[in-house]
């Protein structure tokens, strides 16, 4: 990653540089993938500040438990 003196400057031309600009295929993939990883985050914090296991999770989501695990494993 580029930094000066550990501050970065701009992420998004960071992105660009790594991924692609905005549109093309690999920077939608990194999009789709980054997007995944915060949500799977989300849910592994608020899950866990509640106590609430994943079988939990899943019925109160109305998704099995399978389903569940799987988000959780995008971690």
């Amino acid at each position: 990653m580029e930094t000066n003196n550990h501050q970065i400057n701009d992420y998004s031309a960071i992105l660009e540089h790594k991924y692609g600009k905005l549109g093309n295929s690999e920077r939608a993939q990194f999009d789709e993938e980054a997007y995944a990883f915060y949500t799977s985050q989300t849910l592994l914090d608020e899950r866990k500040e509640t106590k609430m296991t994943q079988s939990e999770l899943a019925e109160r989501s109305h998704v099995t438990k399978s389903y569940i695990s799987r988000l959780a494993s995008t971690q």
